[in-house]
């Protein structure tokens, strides 16, 4: 009975690796331009982008909408919480800078829980 135990547990736990490496794998990241005085991604083009490349393979679709209060300004480990609306339910999406080249910035999305 514990040898069945143990083969379960370890079974899901490559099942949950699995997913998580699915997650680590496919690249769920965005760069766009800065511009302006404030050197900000414009909100219009973080909220598009954040439609078109978000999505957990094999899990999760990319969301319906995407609604944010501001631009990304081009700062290293900004974050700026935007609402992501998934099959009708909102969710709290979390875009963060991860790197900022002149006037391209890269960020990148995750969802609060």
């Amino acid at each position: 009975m514990k040898k069945r135990i143990v083969l379960a547990v370890a079974a899901a736990a490559v099942v949950a690796g699995g997913v998580v490496t699915a997650w680590n794998v496919f690249d769920n990241s965005s760069v766009a331009t800065a511009s302006g005085a404030d050197h900000t991604v414009p909100r219009a083009e973080v909220e598009k982008l954040a439609k078109e490349n978000y999505a957990i393979p094999f899990v999760q679709d990319g969301p319906q909408s995407v609604s944010c209060p501001s631009g990304l300004p081009a700062k290293m480990d900004y974050t700026v919480r935007c609402t992501a609306v998934f099959k009708g339910k909102s969710s709290t999406m979390l875009i963060s800078v991860t790197g900022v080249h002149g006037d391209r910035v890269s960020f990148d999305y995750g969802l609060e829980k």
